[in-house]
């Protein structure tokens, strides 16, 4: 697929999203991206970063092993 299909094709996966939401995430990611614009990390983002250093440094973490073996339980419902 070359780049003038690729963008067709990013195009059309756009246009069917009815979401808000997921259309702001989009363009998020997009902005997030480009060399012009500066990702600003929410209050909520800042707080589940802390919450995440916290539970690193006090070894409150779980395998990539266990993690997998969970998501496999959790699709299995």
């Amino acid at each position: 697929m070359n780049t003038a299909e690729l963008k067709l094709d990013l195009i059309n996966h756009i246009t069917s999203i009815t979401d808000k939401t997921k259309l702001k995430e989009l363009l998020q990611q997009l902005k997030f991206q480009s060399d012009e614009s500066i990702y600003i990390t929410s209050e909520d983002e800042k707080q589940a970063i802390f919450k995440a250093k916290y539970q690193i440094e006090n070894g409150e973490v779980l395998s990539n092993e266990i993690v997998r073996e969970e998501i496999k339980e959790w699709l299995k419902k």
